[in-house]
Parts: C-alpha cells; structure tokens; sequence
C-alpha cells in the first residue's frame, strides 16, 4: 500500500572512472535540481565498473550529470542497461571535454554478460527488484502466479 522514499544515491565520480568499461541501469531523467551552477538535469542510475583499476565498484541511485552525458541516456529509463566506456567528447572553445559514453564493443559485450551471470540469481537493478510488475492475464485481473511465493500465499488466505 505504501513505499518507503528512495534512497539516497552513491556518489559517482565520473572523472575516477574515465576509460572504463560501466553497465548503467537508468532509472529515471531528473529535471531542474538546483545545484551551485543553477538547475541542471540529471540521471538517476544504478552504474557497475566491470574493468580497470576500479573494477567492481558499484554505485545505487547515482545521479549523473552533464550536458552530453544525459541527453545520451535520457532514452534508456527503466529499458535496457547502456553498456559502453567513460570517455570524452570534444570540448566547446574555452571549456573542459564533456565526459560521455562511448560504443563498447565484442569484448566489452563478453565482459558484461559474464559480470551479469556472475551475479547472485535473480540478480536486478534497485529499481526493477523493489517493484515487480504483476502480469495480467487477460481477464483485467492480476495474475497471482506471477507474484512472489509469500504474497500468493497471502492472497490465498485472505480468500478462505
């Protein structure tokens, strides 16, 4: 009946991780956050380092900003991870490179699906895993078979 507030993000550095290779799950596009530069928008990701020197780490609701960076991810909310690697782009005349992210390739796609199978069974982003969406089955009603064991098992009693 209710949900708890998300949680607050990690934080992501995008600069520590330049050159390597991330599966994003993107949650969410989050416009007008007030910042010290004024609104900017953002993602809210869930971002996974598969290689480098910072393999491994993970971040959960990380918001990641940046002008070229989030208009490249705003298409992928709640879709398919966006695998590539931190890279950056070409810099407007007196301004830093825009860190974006760049195509992977066959290996990178290896290097992905083995990180994904390595993960604990039934292994989802933070925002898939707290909110499974129950099927329908044609009738406009739920179909319980798809929800958890423990929330059947309630339907159940609650019909005797």
């Amino acid at each position: 009946m209710f949900q708890q507030p998300p949680p607050s993000g990690d934080i992501f550095k995008i600069a520590d991780y330049n050159g390597a290779l991330v599966l994003i799950y993107v949650h969410e596009l989050r416009e007008d956050i007030v910042t010290s530069f004024g609104p900017t928008d953002a993602i809210r990701a869930d971002v996974h380092v598969l290689d480098g020197e910072h393999a491994g780490d993970s971040f959960e609701n990380a918001l990641l900003f940046g002008r070229a960076l989030v208009p490249s991810l705003s298409g992928a909310v709640k879709g398919e991870p966006v695998l590539g690697r931190i890279g950056t782009g070409v810099p407007k005349p007196g301004q830093n490179p825009p860190f974006i992210i760049q195509p992977y390739d066959e290996r990178d796609a290896k290097i992905a699906t083995d990180w994904i199978a390595s993960q604990k069974p039934g292994f989802q982003p933070a925002d898939k895993a707290a909110k499974p969406e129950p099927a329908a089955n044609g009738t406009g009603q739920v179909d319980i078979s798809t929800l958890p064991p423990e929330v059947q098992e309630l339907i159940r009693q609650s019909a005797k």
